[in-house]
């Protein structure tokens, strides 16, 4: 992890300073609202209290976030990877 904060820009971490921020008034905001609320799933029905129902859709989104990411940037490595081993094998042809 240490290595990919370094391979982050100054905006990057801006943003996920303030995405931890944020997130982090956004549980603020749950605590304070500790009233229970009908759920409506696809097939059920049930009542939970709103501030589960905000932190369950916080950590998702944040889970998919991270997710969707992070694939991308696995796969920018390998791009990379590949680009620099043939960039090697060019300059041993010549």
């Amino acid at each position: 992890m240490t290595e990919y904060w370094n391979t982050l820009s100054i905006l990057n971490k801006t943003k996920f300073v303030l995405s931890v921020i944020l997130g982090i008034m956004g549980v603020v905001f749950a605590t304070l609202n500790w009233k229970e609320q009908d759920v409506h799933l696809l097939f059920a029905q049930t009542k939970m209290p709103l501030t589960l129902l905000i932190i369950f859709s916080m950590v998702v989104g944040y889970a998919f976030s991270f997710i969707f990411s992070y694939k991308k940037f696995r796969a920018k490595d390998k791009e990379i990877l590949a680009l620099k081993t043939e960039l090697e094998e060019l300059k041993e042809k010549d």
